[in-house]
């Protein structure tokens, strides 16, 4: 079962863009929303399992210099729109 989530992001001022960068090498996130808000940034990720999801927070998100906060969002249904 794969899973998706969103990872929903506060950073320390003037560190957004280096944030931004350190996600780009993540190779389980597939796009980075930088938003207003709450939120300085929104990164969904794609991954096998929770214990990968797991490990994605500890092992590297955890560890990003900047990141103030995260909160973790696990999709449990996409509803794909058709336009």
């Amino acid at each position: 079962m794969t899973v998706t989530a969103f990872i929903f992001c506060k950073v320390k001022m003037g560190a957004l863009q280096k944030v931004v960068d350190e996600f780009r090498k993540i190779e389980v996130a597939t796009s980075v929303a930088v938003t207003t808000g709450e939120f300085d940034c929104i990164v969904r990720v794609k991954l096998p399992d929770l214990e990968a999801l797991y490990n994605l927070t500890v092992d590297q998100v955890c560890k990003i210099p900047g990141l103030e906060e995260t909160t973790t969002a696990v999709v449990t249904h996409e509803i794909p729109l058709s336009k």
